[in-house]
């Protein structure tokens, strides 16, 4: 069919409005001074209302004309004026800020890239290019893509945000991740122990945390702040020192309710941070509970403070071990020769934290040898003189290995050290061939350490005391279920001239009391372990703890943790045994040697004690 002239010519024109209506469906925010955008049946200020807009809401864009625009809202159609719509083709070389709350930059435009920056709603984005609902911006130096919904299309600057904390850390605890600072909210994510977050703003007991493909609220319990290492471009214009004194005063009257705390100082040198030039002193103030009660980044060049920002609840910072280049280990000894019984320690550096494997050699003889592990500090307790040669193997994710040797000598020469140790440490494997009737101490000598740390404190120090011969004074204490250590304290009481019960106390006052007046107890700490209680806290509430096999207990105890205590005389539970002061991994046994530590009196009352008491 052959067509006329006029046929082709309205063809074209409708073809022509067609592509102008579809290449005008866009997107656009309302913004009035104020109030909602009415919506009408058609471009005439006279024409029915078909429904109205929130101001700040976002629209769908039908046709753009001078003066009317024709919108769809939920599902109603109708016209608005223009001039108080602003379309996402006009962002392309603006300056805009986000939506409220948080925008997330990430590395492409879809909605499971990895996030490259969280921002808030006072920082501005400049916006490069906008193609199916992503805007490509540009913040500093850092570029990235936004969903152009999450624009406010403002240009103005908003109000003040409040200062982001903008700290990195992980969680120690598997927790969801929820839409809001409400426990009862929606829950976007089950995040595992162990992922790395962002802190960006706390909300009383929640945060705001960015994981790699999103944000969401989490405990801030559950958070624990990452040190920032030191960077390479240090400055000498200002010390660490100077800019923390000029700092103190700003902070503090920017945070007078921590004035009357005594705060501890940690600074960091940056580049740059946060959009500020560097270089850069970054200071964190930490109290009594080594808890973060504020930060700031000073200036190097004046002192002057340029970020502020409250990091109450959290705590200290945990510095992650600084990584070598690829294929790299360091091993470093604490000493190259030791007397036998002494001890060395062991750490180890490589370009990863994924396992690492002890082997221990003399004369070519395997001695021990740890399973692969997490642990890339160690330590060895000698038995024996003679040359010694330790092999270290490191392996990451991918399955690539390489390993370290190095050599330390036991000197039969050298005077061991003091046998009246403070704290005995039966899984160290100086124990392992001390014969306790049919068993050894290493296995079934826990009641005979916590009785011979008992004597000692009470001022016997002779050879009858020293655990090896205890084990073989009262030998007969140890029957096939283990020791009597009812029987084990009657007969060393008759010996020794202290005073004891037959039966076991659980009357908390009268605990309280003798421990305050210098009495002793032994006790099941935990299924199957005995352990000694030797001091009780100023306020009566914590028991001080002698344990000769710590990791029995950490792994057995129920309904309770292990306690240090921190600067301040406040306790903080033990996530691990690495952060009680003084532990030791010693990797012939896979053992933490012995401790000191707390328990809450009211654990220890209803487990049951065992009267020792120095007064006859």
């Amino acid at each position: 069919m052959k067509l006329s002239k006029k046929s082709i010519l309205i063809s074209a024109v409708i073809l022509l409005v067609c592509l102008c209506i579809c290449a005008s469906a866009e997107t656009a925010r309302v913004v009035t001074p104020s109030g909602g955008l009415n919506v009408r049946k058609s471009p005439n200020s006279n024409s029915g209302l078909v429904t109205s807009v929130p101001n700040k809401a976002l629209v769908e864009v039908l046709e753009v004309g001078e003066t009317w625009t024709k919108i769809t809202y939920q599902k109603r159609t109708g016209y608005t004026k223009t001039e108080f719509l602003r379309l996402s083709s006009q962002l392309p070389g603006k300056t805009v800020y986000a939506d409220g709350g948080t925008l997330l930059l990430r590395a492409a435009p879809a909605e499971d890239a990895p996030v490259v920056l969280p921002l808030n709603s006072s920082e501005a984005v400049y916006v490069l290019a906008v193609e199916d609902g992503w805007a490509q911006v540009k913040y500093g130096d850092t570029q990235g893509y936004v969903q152009t919904e999450a624009l406010s299309y403002q240009y103005e600057t908003p109000a003040a945000a409040p200062a982001w904390i903008r700290e990195t850390g992980i969680l120690v605890t598997a927790v969801s991740l929820r839409e809001e600072a409400d426990s009862k909210s929606a829950v976007l994510e089950e995040l595992p122990s162990g992922t790395a977050v962002t802190v960006t703003a706390v909300d009383k007991d929640s945060c705001l945390v960015v994981t790699e493909t999103g944000c969401g609220y989490v405990p801030v319990s559950a958070v624990q702040l990452k040190g920032a290492p030191d960077t390479e471009d240090r400055t000498e214009a200002l010390s660490p020192m100077q800019a923390a004194e000029k700092a103190g005063a700003a902070l503090k009257k920017a945070f007078k309710s921590f004035s009357k705390e005594v705060l501890y100082t940690t600074t960091a040198v940056y580049a740059e941070k946060d959009g500020f030039p560097g270089p850069l002193y970054h200071i964190g103030y930490f109290n009594g509970d080594e808890q973060y009660r504020y930060g700031a980044l000073v200036s190097a060049a004046d002192g002057k403070v340029l970020f502020t920002a409250s990091y109450t609840a959290f705590a200290v910072p945990s510095n992650e071990p600084e990584l070598l280049p690829e294929g790299e280990i360091a091993v470093t000894l604490s000493t190259e020769t030791i007397p036998v019984g002494g001890v060395v320690d062991i750490t180890v550096q490589a370009w990863t934290v994924n396992s690492c494997q002890y082997a221990l050699y003399k004369e070519d003889k395997l001695l021990a040898q740890s399973e692969p592990g997490e642990h890339f500090t160690a330590a060895y307790r000698a038995r024996e003189a003679g040359e010694y040669r330790l092999v270290i193997t490191v392996a990451d994710a991918d399955g690539r290995t390489e390993s370290s040797e190095r050599m330390f000598t036991v000197d039969a020469n050298l005077p061991q050290p003091d046998p009246h140790e403070r704290v005995y440490s039966q899984k160290d494997g100086w124990w392992l061939d001390k014969k306790y009737r049919q068993s050894t101490l290493d296995k079934s000598g826990c009641a005979i350490f916590a009785l011979s740390s008992a004597l000692q404190r009470m001022g016997f120090t002779g050879e009858d005391v020293l655990p090896e011969n205890m084990a073989r004074t009262y030998a007969l204490c140890l029957t096939e279920e283990g020791t009597n250590n009812e029987r084990l304290v009657r007969e060393a009481s008759t010996k020794y001239g202290f005073q004891t019960k037959a039966s076991i106390s659980r009357a908390q006052d009268w605990i309280v009391s003798q421990l305050q007046a210098g009495a002793y107890f032994t006790f099941s700490v935990a299924r199957g372990h005995i352990a000694l209680i030797d001091g009780i806290s100023e306020d009566g509430t914590m028991a001080h703890i002698v344990d000769s096999a710590p990791t029995a207990t950490f792994t057995r105890i129920v309904n309770d943790s292990l306690y240090y205590q921190l600067r301040n005389g406040s306790f903080r539970a033990a996530l691990s045994l690495e952060d009680i002061p003084g532990a030791r991994w010693f990797f012939e046994t896979d053992h933490y040697g012995g401790l000191e530590y707390w328990l809450r009196i009211s654990y220890v009352t209803k487990r049951g004690v065992r009267w020792i008491n120095p007064q006859k």
